[in-house]
């Protein structure tokens, strides 16, 4: 992390750069993969939308950290958007997992 202070001789571009917070997510909170059901329609459109790719109809896992939905796979095909925002590489990996032993 860097703060504004070390920057400040270096000018204003990266005084304000240095600001920027990133969010790093919260270590300690719980995965839950589950099934997607009709309620998470309008959460798997605002990931579709973040990630700026559709996932195809049918059945469909998601993966939630801290009671937010954060990655969604579709079983059949495997194909899986996640927010770019959030580290979920891992969660992807685990609902690719899951989906595989689901296809069984």
């Amino acid at each position: 992390m860097y703060y504004a202070s070390t920057f400040a001789a270096f000018g204003g571009h990266y005084a304000r750069r240095a600001t920027h917070r990133h969010y790093t997510g919260d270590r300690d909170a719980a995965l839950l993969i589950r099934p997607a059901s009709a309620n998470d329609e309008p959460a798997i459109a605002r990931l579709s939308a973040l990630d700026e790719r559709e996932l195809p109809a049918g059945e469909r896992l998601i993966g939630e950290i801290g009671g937010r939905i954060v990655a969604a796979l579709e079983v059949c095909s495997g194909r899986a958007i996640a927010d770019p925002f959030v580290a979920t590489a891992g969660v992807v990996e685990l609902l690719d997992l899951r989906a595989a032993q689901v296809r069984r």
